[in-house]
């Protein structure tokens, strides 16, 4: 119950920085072009310093399981949902402008913001660097599978986006951290943990912001869309529900944790700004990158609470 309560603060009070983001915008004190400059500050600057930060931890074979097994998960999470939203989108009348975005509302989510925002919140640094794990493969795949189901063209892939996009960097130099027979410095490891501890607030105002850009009259109509609704249940409660069963295995928790969590974010943001540059149905998208993160504060706590059910079921067997 105790840790019930923790989750439920903690997600309450990321959603409450996500509303101040949101009135700052309606009210005009958050301007649209400051979007794209915290977005860049985010991604290129403040995350990447707290994944390094998480990754300066001493070297052990439990530790490198731990990540062997996150991989592996990650593994699993994307390629059933892979094969769910092609074979969905092949059975769906949908339109050309919509098949692949609605692939990518399924197979992506946001695990970069929102994701690392709740791994932090949950399980501090540990979370961060298990979540930085889980993430390899989903990085390389929305660089790459993400982008070509929108574009429709392999020319627009490029190796630069899938090796040198600044998630994937921060990762694998947080490797080389962790393999180091030493701790950083205790003064870099402070400027890093100060550079990234804005993180997980400047991610969650970004969301509300992006929430307040929403037309509304717009909104309603493909609320109506049955499409959106089967995106939202797959990506946020079936797929996580798929990943829970490998506690039967006896994971580490915060391990199948972290897992089920990043699996069961809303759709990613990214989906939307491929489809302004390649093509597609940029208010589709949009609207239903909004309503799955809406719908989080409900059906998150709901699959952390079946999760631990699980746990407390298999401590008494």
């Amino acid at each position: 119950m105790q840790q019930l309560t923790t989750f439920f603060g903690d997600l309450g009070a990321l959603y409450l920085i996500a509303i101040a983001g949101y009135i700052a915008k309606r009210t005009g004190l958050f301007a649209k072009e400051a979007d794209d400059v915290l977005t860049r500050l985010i991604l290129y600057i403040t995350l990447p310093a707290l994944i390094l930060f998480s990754m300066d931890t001493s070297y052990s074979a439990a530790l490198v399981k731990d990540f062997a097994v996150l991989l592996l998960l990650s593994a699993y999470a994307l390629g059933a949902a892979c094969l769910k939203a092609y074979y969905y989108v092949k059975g769906a009348d949908l339109s050309s402008a919509r098949q692949g975005v609605q692939q990518g509302l399924i197979i992506f989510g946001n695990q970069g913001f929102l994701g690392y925002a709740v791994c932090q919140a949950l399980f501090s640094t540990q979370g961060v660097m298990y979540a930085a794990v889980f993430n390899l493969l989903y990085l390389a795949l929305i660089w790459t599978y993400g982008i070509y189901l929108i574009a429709k063209d392999t020319k627009a892939l490029s190796w630069k986006m899938i090796f040198f996009n600044p998630g994937t960097i921060a990762t694998f130099l947080g490797f080389l951290i962790f393999c180091l027979p030493f701790e950083l410095p205790i003064v870099i490891s402070k400027f890093l943990q100060g550079l990234g501890s804005p993180t997980t607030p400047l991610s969650m105002f970004l969301i509300g912001s992006f929430v307040a850009d929403l037309d509304f009259a717009k909104a309603w109509e493909i609320i109506k869309e049955k499409s959106l609704w089967y995106a939202a249940f797959f990506k946020l409660l079936l797929l996580p529900v798929l990943v829970i069963p490998f506690a039967f295995f006896g994971l580490n928790y915060v391990v199948l944790a972290v897992a089920v969590l990043l699996t069961a974010m809303p759709s990613a943001p990214t989906i939307s700004l491929y489809t302004k540059r390649f093509g597609g149905d940029t208010s589709y998208a949009s609207v239903s990158v909004c309503i799955t993160t809406m719908l989080l504060p409900v059906t998150l706590p709901l699959i952390y609470w079946l999760l631990n059910l699980v746990y407390r079921l298999l401590a008494f067997l």
